[in-house]
C-alpha cells in the first residue's frame, strides 16, 4: 500500500512540474473546439473525439518535457518509478482532468 501511496505522490509531484503546458493544451482544446460547439449545438458527440485529440498530444509533451529538463527523473529512478510509469499516470490524469472540465463546461453552457 504504501508503495501505491508513494508513486501516486510521485505523480501529483510530477504532474505538477508539467501542469502549466498540459493544462494549457487542454484550455486551448476546450475553448476553440467545444465551446463553439456548444453555442452552435454539435456538442453532444464530441467529448470523446477531444479526449482523443488530447491523448494525442501527449508524445509532444514527453519530447519536449525531455528536451526542455534532461535531468528531471533522478528524483524519481530513486524511488524507483521509471519514465513510463510517470507518463502513464500523468496521462490518466490529465485525461480524467479534461473530461470532468469537458463535461462541467458541456453541462454548465448546454
Amino acid at each position: 500500500m504504501m508503495i501505491l501511496l508513494t508513486r501516486f505522490r510521485a505523480v501529483l509531484l510530477f504532474y505538477r512540474s508539467i501542469a502549466p503546458f498540459m493544462l494549457g493544451i487542454s484550455g486551448l482544446i476546450l475553448a476553440a473546439v467545444l465551446l463553439p460547439a456548444i453555442y452552435e449545438g454539435r456538442a453532444k458527440g464530441i467529448v470523446p473525439a477531444l479526449l482523443l485529440a488530447k491523448l494525442a498530444t501527449a508524445p509532444v509533451m514527453w519530447l519536449l518535457s525531455e528536451r526542455l529538463r534532461p535531468d528531471q527523473y533522478w528524483f524519481y529512478f530513486n524511488l524507483n518509478i521509471s519514465r513510463r510509469q510517470l507518463w502513464s499516470g500523468v496521462v490518466a490524469l490529465d485525461g480524467l482532468l479534461f473530461l470532468g472540465s469537458a463535461w462541467l463546461m458541456r453541462a454548465a453552457l448546454s
